[in-house]
């Protein structure tokens, strides 16, 4: 994740580190199948490498990122603004609503010199450790995420998340698309 964070840096736009953000994992702990929080990892490093004044982490999983919140609590950060849509949004009546709110999301990275995006595979309707964003919803929300950040001129570094269908080719399906997603996107803004 810290070298997609620092190319998306680089180029100004965008790039994807093909790994998972662990953010279950706490300050001291591991948790959820997670051996470390590469989210707050990369979070701490950019910072003391390059002095960014406000990172960004819209976590986008199945569920919710307490790690990432855990760890910013205990070092008192205020310099990250995280938010996690598993704390809120798991049910598949709350779909429409989730994506309308994406734009409120978004909009609170205002000011972040780079926002890391945890572009979880595991709210697919299909998974069995999540449920409630279809394929096209899921689609939209990547769109809607890429596309907003680029107006907002945001460098974002997106990065796996989730995914437990069986067999495995379903998750890699859902990760293409999300990369097709922002790859239309690059073709319309040329």
């Amino acid at each position: 994740m810290l070298a997609a964070a620092r190319e998306a840096l680089k180029n100004g736009k965008v790039a994807v580190a093909p790994c998972s953000g662990f953010h279950h994992a706490g300050w001291d702990s591991p948790f959820g199948y997670c051996t470390f929080n590469g989210l707050m990892v990369t979070a701490l490093a950019l910072k003391e490498e390059n002095s960014l004044s406000k990172i960004g982490i819209i976590d986008f999983d199945m569920h919710y990122g307490d790690g990432t919140d855990t760890i910013i609590d205990h070092l008192g950060i205020d310099w990250i603004i995280h938010y996690s849509a598993g704390d809120k949004y798991s049910m598949p009546t709350q779909a429409k609503e989730f994506l309308a709110a994406i734009r409120d999301i978004t909009h609170m990275m205002t000011g972040c010199d780079l926002v890391l995006y945890q572009a979880g595979a595991d709210p697919h309707v299909d998974d069995p450790l999540g449920g409630f964003l279809t394929t096209e919803q899921l689609r939209t929300r990547d769109r809607m995420v890429f596309e907003m950040l680029s107006k907002m001129k945001i460098p974002v570094a997106w990065n796996l998340a989730g995914g437990y269908q069986e067999p495995l080719r379903k998750v890699l399906r859902i990760t293409a698309m999300m990369n097709s997603v922002y790859a239309d996107g690059e073709q319309a803004e040329a």
